[in-house]
């Protein structure tokens, strides 16, 4: 597997950080996440997170102000040594280790995998071309492996697994992290420790059969709601 890696242009952060606006308050914030860790740490970002309806106007002068004083490709390239040195072998490593249970879940390792870095702290996803965004101006240098491993695994299960079985963000990051604890010790996330996944999700269904858990705990988290 090919990875490589660049900062993105302002351009590019400024779509990010608008499109994380519109899923952070129509969606992530109803699971009790915090909107810091998508941005910049700049007042005028912070103020337009804080505010729950932006008009065009708004959004307009919000995005002048980061093209023209936030924005800085340096600040985007501070850990470069540990994306080369760490992560590019981490996730050589986890796509090894991963490798013979892929295709029981119905994914694959894909070729090539970009990381784009931008502002923030932590890490999303996109699964079609694939790629990682690591929010990386406020995260630490030696959690930089452990974070690509976990979005790697996303980026694994969200089209054959979640998307098919229509898997709610909580649940999602629980089946993540059971994996990358199991394969990569990677530290959990206590906000969804405590988790209705936790009956379902083990490694011995990981290797054998993980669709089939995800259908089965669906099923149950469904007619359980009702």
């Amino acid at each position: 597997m090919k990875v490589i890696y660049y900062p993105m242009s302002a351009e590019e952060a400024w779509d990010f950080i608008a499109g994380r606006y519109d899923n952070y308050q129509g969606h992530l914030k109803l699971f009790g996440y915090g909107y810091k860790q998508f941005i910049p740490n700049h007042p005028a970002i912070i103020e337009m997170y804080g505010t729950e309806s932006l008009s065009e106007e708004q959004f307009a002068n919000y995005r002048k102000i980061f093209i023209n004083e936030i924005y800085n490709e340096n600040d985007l390239r501070r850990l470069d040594s540990a994306i080369k040195e760490k992560g590019t072998p981490a996730l050589r490593a986890a796509a090894d280790i991963l490798l013979p249970m892929v295709y029981g879940w119905g994914a694959e390792i894909p070729a090539q995998l970009e990381i784009q870095t931008t502002y923030g702290c932590g890490g999303s996803y996109w699964t079609e071309k694939p790629i990682i965004i690591y929010r990386m101006t406020e995260h630490k240098a030696e959690y930089t492996a452990k974070l690509l491993q976990h979005e790697f695994i996303h980026i694994l299960i969200e089209q054959p697994i979640i998307q098919k079985y229509n898997v709610p963000q909580n649940l999602k990051e629980r089946i993540v992290d059971i994996v990358g604890f199991e394969y990569f010790d990677k530290p959990v996330q206590p906000l969804f420790e405590n988790s209705f996944a936790n009956n379902y999700i083990t490694r011995e269904v990981i290797e054998n059969n993980l669709p089939s858990a995800v259908e089965k705990m669906m099923a149950d988290y469904t007619a359980d709601k009702k």
